[in-house]
């Protein structure tokens, strides 16, 4: 069966690339029509300007059409072998629904791995690099200012409030330090003019302590500030947690280093990016399981009518769990998995009870 195996993935293969190719020119067009006054007012505009924002915005536009793409292409696949009656001679040839499924697992392997890449190595620098160069504009983040323009850090038993423009790959400017116990009562609140990171640790300079509980406050020209937090790390602080990397999202989780959003949603987008890698083998599995259905029928427009409406169902009820996990109204590992399992559950239901419906006795 390995004929069958190369054969349908040669056939999704080149049906992928093409979906994936051909959407990501198509809306990589549509962003260029909304933010091309913006790029060219950058770095003198010009070709080179619009070159540039396409190679940056790419990575997450791919991120987000690896899943659609694998969606439908499967469903394509599946409707062209149906078309010339080649499925109907996997079926008689005594490969079933689960059979089928298991040959393609070494694709959505490789399909999984692309989420990964992509998700990890690709998107959180091209999204920095966006940043850096000012024509990132995404008002669907919410923001990490307050009224005030102050970016708030927890660092350790600490509190930081710093403009976020302070903050840099140097060190950190102009900052109020909020000393608190285990127990979160405030000790002193200490105003630093500058930080810097060496050998290891921090040293702040221009520091003037006020005790929480009164009394005189007192200057130091410089001291050592104990937290695990490099300096390398403190872009991270600013990002949102679906443009940093697993790793990344992984120190966080952890409690290594400072944090600027609440514990829950860098949990929530932690367990997500794993769960991204499975979803193109959900994919897969209902493009097969539809493909059986529709195949007795001979309907091919209901496979893909079915088809495309299950999958956007299942990244529209994926979107809303993982909006209730940022929120905290889910616990993060349910508002991650809760739609691969719901929706792999009853998938592999219908398709088993079909099995065993049509199973000669």
């Amino acid at each position: 069966m390995r004929v069958l195996t190369r054969y349908v993935t040669r056939l999704f293969v080149a049906r992928f690339a093409l979906l994936l190719f051909g959407m990501g020119a198509f809306l990589m067009g549509l962003d260029l029509m909304a933010n091309a006054r913006g790029v060219m007012a950058h770095d003198d505009g010009g070709t080179a300007a619009l070159v540039r924002y396409v190679m940056l915005r790419s990575p997450t536009i791919v991120s987000d059409l690896i899943k659609i793409a694998t969606l439908l292409a499967g469903l394509l696949t599946l409707t062209l072998l149906i078309r010339h009656g080649e499925l109907t001679a996997i079926w008689n040839s005594g490969v079933s629904q689960f059979g089928l499924v298991g040959r393609l697992i070494p694709l959505a392997i490789v399909l999984g791995g692309l989420q990964f890449v992509v998700d990890n190595e690709l998107v959180p620098p091209s999204v920095q690099a966006l940043q850096e160069w000012g024509v990132a504009s995404d008002d669907s983040r919410p923001t990490l200012q307050d009224g005030n323009g102050m970016t708030w850090i927890h660092v350790g038993n600490d509190i930081v409030r710093i403009p976020a423009e302070n903050i840099d790959a140097e060190g950190l400017r102009d900052f109020t330090l909020f000393k608190r116990s285990a127990e979160g009562r405030l000790l002193a609140r200490v105003d630093v003019r500058r930080a810097e990171y060496r050998d290891g640790l921090w040293q702040l300079f221009d520091v003037t302590t006020v005790p929480a509980a009164g009394g005189r406050p007192t200057y130091e020209a410089e001291r050592t500030w104990p937290i695990d937090l490099q300096a390398a790390n403190l872009q991270h602080l600013l990002a949102h947690p679906r443009d940093l990397s697993f790793y990344e999202t992984q120190r966080f989780v952890d409690g290594r280093g400072g944090s600027t959003w609440a514990p829950h949603l860098y949990q929530t987008w932690h367990y997500a990016k794993l769960a991204d890698c499975l979803i193109p083998f959900l994919m897969l599995c209902l493009s097969v399981f539809l493909a059986q259905q529709s195949q007795r029928s001979g309907r091919l427009g209901l496979l893909l009518i079915a088809g495309i409406a299950v999958g956007f169902s299942f990244f529209i009820f994926n979107g809303i769990t993982l909006a209730m996990g940022e929120v905290g109204l889910l616990p993060p590992l349910l508002a991650s998995i809760a739609p691969l399992a719901i929706f792999g559950a009853v998938a592999a239901s219908v398709a088993y009870w079909h099995e065993l419906k049509h199973r000669p006795t």
